[in-house]
């Protein structure tokens, strides 16, 4: 941003986000990895990246709630605000030794997006928002522009893919540019700088989705569900939900491809 921000949060969150960025760095390529589940690594990085968010929002937030992603953390998640976590959103890629992660930090108010950040240490691109402060990519303050889909455009979907939304995403991939970086939380950021058109995940995690939605939100995107209803306020219980993401006009194209299923 061009200005230190205002607001505590963001400013906690921009800070954390940089500092996990740094420890990512540092370790590359000389971590333990572990698998976690079928295709999901974690590492200790990934562990030791939360633990000191999680000491930093308890020392300077202590009557905040916490989602995190390591352990699946749920820490007073009914408080007015609550801290979401995804220290490193594309483990897989990191512990491939593939420079395509992010660090992903959320904030929602009363179940609503109310800050991110998203910082990419491989290349210091760093997208933030606080609600009715703006969105920046790096000190350049975001406005998106509405733009109907067209043979230009690029989309990313998850793979593989949805039975549900099998035909629409073969539509698009026939239509249009696929662009796919292992990471929800950079999908949301590219699309807030008018970059991706659309983002269509059929199970993202609250931790992948919070903080790119409120860039996105206060870039002037939308961000719903699949059919076109309310993502948000986002029950904390349910970690994993689908979502439909992009500029108002292939948001709302996407959303009618998806009605007609």
């Amino acid at each position: 941003m061009a200005d230190a921000p205002t607001d505590p949060r963001l400013a906690l969150a921009l800070r954390i986000a940089e500092e996990a960025g740094r420890h990512a760095l540092a370790r590359a390529g000389r971590t333990v990895v572990e698998w976690k589940g079928p295709g999901d690594r974690v590492t200790e990085v990934d562990r030791a990246v939360q633990a000191r968010m999680l000491q930093e929002i308890a020392t300077w937030f202590p009557g905040d709630g916490v989602v995190a992603e390591e352990g699946e953390h749920r820490i007073h998640p009914e408080r007015e605000f609550v801290w979401v976590l995804d220290p490193l959103d594309g483990t897989n890629n990191y512990a491939l030794g593939i420079p395509s992660y992010a660090v992903a930090v959320g904030v929602l108010r009363s179940g609503e997006p109310y800050a991110g950040v998203i910082h990419d240490p491989n290349t210091g691109f760093t997208c933030s928002a606080v609600r009715g402060g703006g969105a920046f990519a790096g000190d350049r303050k975001l406005a998106l522009a509405a733009r109907l889909l067209s043979p230009s455009s690029n989309v990313s979907v998850r793979v593989p893919l949805d039975p549900r939304f099998e035909p629409v995403t073969i539509a698009w991939l026939r239509r249009y540019k696929l662009r796919a970086f292992g990471s929800v939380a950079l999908h949301l950021a590219y699309a807030a700088i008018g970059a991706i058109d659309v983002v269509l995940d059929h199970r993202a995690a609250l931790w992948d989705l919070v903080a790119g939605a409120a860039v996105l939100l206060e870039a002037g995107g939308v961000v719903s569900d699949p059919m076109g209803g309310p993502v948000f306020p986002a029950a904390v219980a349910g970690i994993h939900a689908p979502f439909l993401a992009g500029n108002p006009a292939a948001h709302a194209e996407a959303v009618a491809a998806c009605r007609r299923l």
